[in-house]
């Protein structure tokens, strides 16, 4: 496999020349090793800022790509992490440099059959545009290794706006690289996937930093993120992360059963000129009738025992008496053997004296 790429061992990880004819240049910091593994991949808190715009919003340096890789095997074992950043003196794009055909990564995913994973957190979405084709050459690389999947987070969006000639292109790309779900997937990085990140990538965190919430700005910012990624390619992000909103007064009072708890994702409107409508969804309410009381809703099961001969109560047996004329109530014990004996002996006696008196 022809390589075009020199690699350098350094104490601390690796450092990779993507093309053989990178240099050391006053124009660009980073020539000529714009790949980095290992140790040698962490950033600056400064540097972190002012590319990814994290905490305090974005930051919008277009000449400052750069972009965290973690490569894992299918068990989900870390097998490298890195970072790319873009060259601003050849106007490379970083995705660009990790994505090229024989570059890097294609030499370590051609060497690692077990790779199965690729997270890349980068602070701008990819492009597709004419002297960069950065999606393009992620086509390839997905093609090439149909086992791999792919998870894109993003900071900020790259010429997507339609004051930007190429945002057509980038647009088309960005769908056809969705299109691929769930293989492959686009998502803003939310408050948890920010701190991972800095635990990952970033020396010498502030601890402030690590406990204090996500301000206003950038979470603005991500929910924004969230709509336009979801308008381009109609497929949702994953998660975003809103700020509690504060319950009505009007319903605070209510009964539990009464009330119910509806989260709205609310997303900023489009720019100006950006055309496209989606549907609405309407909140999912449980339906209860009118004619059931909140007594009745709570039920509790009931133990019903069953007998084939039931026995009659005297109370019963009194009010059937009531309804029923013939019925008698019988309060002792008859003996009727005795009964039929003394019935015949009276009929005896009543015939010898009829005869007497015939006589």
């Amino acid at each position: 496999m022809e390589t075009v790429f020199q690699e350098f061992s350094s104490y601390h990880g690796t450092l990779v020349k993507p093309y053989y004819w990178l240099c050391p240049n006053q124009n660009c910091s980073k020539c000529p090793y714009h790949i980095r593994t290992g140790e040698e991949s962490r950033v600056t808190y400064r540097e972190f800022y002012e590319t990814f715009g994290f905490p305090y919003g974005p930051t919008m340096h277009e000449d400052k790509q750069l972009i965290f890789y973690e490569i894992k095997s299918f068990n989900g074992t870390v097998i490298q992490k890195g970072q790319v950043t873009g060259c601003a003196a050849s106007n490379i794009h970083a995705e660009a440099m990790l994505f090229e055909k024989h570059g890097y990564l294609d030499s370590l995913l051609y060497q690692h059959d077990s790779v199965g994973y690729i997270t890349l957190y980068a602070n701008f979405t990819p492009c597709n545009e004419y002297g960069h084709f950065c999606i393009s050459k992620m086509y390839d690389i997905l093609i090439k290794y149909t086992q791999m999947r792919l998870d894109i987070y993003f900071s900020q969006m790259y010429h997507v706006e339609v004051n930007f000639p190429s945002a057509v292109w980038n647009r088309d790309a960005l769908k056809s690289l969705a299109g691929h779900w769930p293989r492959v997937t686009l998502n803003p990085l939310s408050d948890g996937i920010w701190k991972t990140v800095l635990c990952t990538f970033v020396k010498e965190v502030p601890e402030t930093t690590m406990n204090q919430y996500i301000l206003p700005i950038r979470a603005s910012a991500d929910r924004h993120n969230a709509y336009m990624i979801h308008v381009i390619t109609g497929i949702k992000p994953y998660f975003v992360e809103d700020p509690p909103m504060p319950q009505p007064e009007e319903t605070r009072h209510q009964p539990k059963y009464q009330t119910h708890k509806v989260k709205y994702n609310v997303a900023p409107h489009p720019p100006t000129g950006f055309q496209q409508y989606f549907p609405f969804f309407a909140p999912q309410i449980s339906f209860v009738p009118a004619f059931q009381s909140q007594r009745e809703l709570i039920t509790k099961p009931k133990q019903v025992v069953r007998h084939l001969n039931m026995p009659m109560n005297l109370n019963e047996e009194a009010n059937k008496s009531e309804f029923i004329p013939s019925a008698r109530k019988f309060t002792k014990v008859v003996n009727t053997e005795r009964t039929v004996w003394e019935s015949d002996k009276e009929t005896t006696r009543n015939k010898r004296k009829k005869k007497k008196r015939n006589i």
